[in-house]
């Protein structure tokens, strides 16, 4: 399966819009262009939340990777 906008396989689960269906990092900008629009910003401003919340997103899966690799128990789980 590829990804209707960047037209990447996509691995993982895809991310499912009413209309397209998304890969992980597309599917990030999507969610942070929303949240954009939905605070009021103009597109400048949501293109600005759509690139902050994706590389958030982005350093949040690293970590969550290098933990996997470390063998390390993930966060909230009270380990």
């Amino acid at each position: 399966m590829r990804c209707d906008q960047c037209d990447r396989k996509i691995t993982g689960p895809p991310v499912k819009t009413a209309t397209r269906t998304l890969c992980r990092s597309c599917g990030d900008t999507l969610d942070g262009l929303t949240a954009g629009v939905l605070s009021g910003a103009d597109v400048g401003g949501a293109v600005a939340t759509a690139g902050w919340y994706s590389s958030l997103r982005e350093r949040r899966r690293e970590k969550q990777e290098q933990r996997r690799r470390s063998g390390e128990a993930p966060s909230g789980t009270g380990s």
